[in-house]
């Protein structure tokens, strides 16, 4: 067994996660390590194994925060006093406190939850995109694209972050410039949480849209060509090229391996030239691929559970975070407004950051609404172009009964994101999160400045 992404020879899913690997690597959000094997057919394997280098890496992370939040706190409550009787800072403690609890969260469900979830939910994966033949270069993209996402984080972050340096300067105090590191430390693993998760849920609408293409091309049946046949694509895929491949294959379903692995009605084409033959096994074939198609969508919505499992909690904690921090800096900037007796540095720290802030926090929001609300239409989709199949006068009884099933399927099971199970993540989170932010900021507002 080797470790390192050298041994990927062409693209796969792991090889097109490893921007983000590394840079989760780095915040403590992936205590585990790439491994590669190969079993005693020669077929090349990645796992994710629990690296204890890694797991202990995380562990400090978690003490180093948890210690310096607690030293901040008692250090302003014993030598600062008065610190406490402001209003304004009793919001920015709130906004400190909530910041790092979702930090400490975050890595502490990368220990336990994700750890020992994050490789079934990549195996399942890299399985459909074997399945539904992903072509290379698409893997290739989406690993360009998380090579941008990583940049333009780390470009954006140092934008927000060099702007407070600059705007602080005249704060030359210790014990700020240790609040500051504390939260920028936490924001920065909010951030590098919420792209796992966005790229997880990018990742699940790439399928159902890949899935949907195959039904698109389903509702012209009567062609049989390799390029728009469901079967004959699936069948071309590596995944079905050797049938040995499933036979050790901790995915193995019994349906599954019965309506994938059927290959008898080629040999009954080629043997028997009546018609009512090869229509008989026509049928068959067409029957088989729409029942490939409703254990592929299950094994979809599996994954889609998973990640709600893992990530619930600290999605809840990091829309909340976000929700406190965009509430608490328009307010700052706000009452900055009502104050004429400052400085130019001074008018610029007080007025601009804050919105700054608050409109980053507003992007992490709508990235996460946005990923979860295009997937989710892309999987509604597939009742439409279910229906329309289900129109064409030349479809068989048979074949419009699998049909039938495979839409009741979809009705009943639906892909949902919830922020564990609190509330469903789509785009009217985004419109509830400015209602709300104006509803406390009328509250929120007048408190600060009494």
């Amino acid at each position: 067994m080797g470790k390192g992404v050298r041994s990927v020879n062409k693209p796969d899913i792991f090889s097109s996660i490893i921007p983000m690997f590394y840079l989760s690597k780095c915040t403590g959000l992936a205590p585990f390590s790439l491994a590669y094997t190969h079993d005693k057919h020669g077929r090349k394997g990645v796992t994710l194994k629990t690296s204890v280098p890694a797991v202990l890496y995380t562990v400090l992370w978690i003490i180093g925060i948890a210690a310096a939040y607690l030293f901040i706190l008692t250090f302003v409550s014993f030598n600062r006093p008065l610190f406490w009787t402001s209003r304004a800072t009793q919001v920015l403690v709130l906004e400190f406190v909530v910041n790092g609890i979702t930090c400490v969260t975050s890595l502490a469900t990368s220990l336990t939850r994700i750890r020992k979830g994050m490789d079934s939910l990549l195996y399942k994966v890299s399985v459909t995109v074997s399945l539904l033949g992903t072509k290379p270069d698409i893997l290739r993209s989406n690993e360009i694209y998380m090579w941008l996402q990583v940049t333009l984080l780390a470009f954006v972050l140092f934008i927000v972050y060099a702007n407070d340096f600059v705007s602080m300067s005249a704060y030359s105090d210790f014990i700020v410039g240790l609040w500051a590191t504390a939260i920028y430390v936490c924001n920065f693993i909010k951030c590098v949480t919420i792209m796992q998760y966005v790229n997880l849920i990018s990742l699940l609408k790439q399928k159902f849209k890949i899935l949907n293409n195959y039904l698109d091309s389903d509702k012209n049946p009567t062609q049989h060509r390799t390029d728009n046949n469901l079967w004959e694509m699936l069948l071309q895929t590596p995944r079905f090229g050797n049938e040995d491949s499933w036979k050790d294959d901790a995915l193995q379903m019994e349906a599954f391996y019965q309506a994938l692995n059927r290959r008898h009605y080629s040999n009954v084409m080629m043997q028997d030239s009546t018609s009512i033959s090869i229509q008989n096994s026509w049928l068959h074939k067409e029957k088989l691929r729409c029942r490939a198609l409703r254990i592929i969508w299950d094994v979809l919505c599996d994954i889609s559970s998973s990640v709600n499992s893992m990530y619930g909690l600290q999605i809840l904690l990091c829309i909340v975070s976000a929700f406190i921090e965009i509430t608490a800096n328009l307010s700052y900037s706000i009452n900055q407004i009502h104050l004429s007796a400052v400085t130019n540095v001074l008018f610029y720290y007080h007025l601009l950051c804050p919105i700054i802030w608050a409109l980053m926090q507003f992007l992490l929001l709508f990235s996460i609404a946005a990923s979860c609300s295009a997937t989710s239409e892309e999987a509604n989709r597939s009742v439409t172009l279910l229906q329309k199949v289900l129109l064409l006068p030349e479809l068989h009884p048979a074949t419009a009964a699998e049909m039938q099933l495979f839409l009741h399927q979809v009705r009943d099971r639906k892909p949902k994101f919830t922020a564990w199970d609190v509330f469903t993540i789509n785009y009217g989170l985004l419109g509830s999160t400015v209602g709300a932010v104006a509803t406390f900021l009328v509250i929120l507002v007048p408190f600060l400045a009494g």
